[in-house]
């Protein structure tokens, strides 16, 4: 996967009708225990991660060749 352009090809997973489409996405835990104990991590610079630009759902056909 690249991870500058990383794409997700829902094809095989989506069906007719009305879907639900969920991200999760971990952060380092550095980002989390600047929360969690700020009296021993709060030094620690916030990592920018996740989902950091907008996101798309992008319909495409596909078509038998042969």
């Amino acid at each position: 996967m690249d991870l500058i352009h990383p794409v997700a090809d829902l094809g095989t997973r989506l069906r007719r009708g009305s879907n639900t489409v969920e991200v999760e996405v971990a952060t380092p835990l550095g980002n989390r225990l600047r929360v969690a104990g700020p009296e021993v991590y709060g030094g620690l610079t916030r990592q920018p991660y996740g989902l950091l630009g907008p996101v798309r759902v992008v319909p495409y056909g596909e078509i038998p060749v042969g």
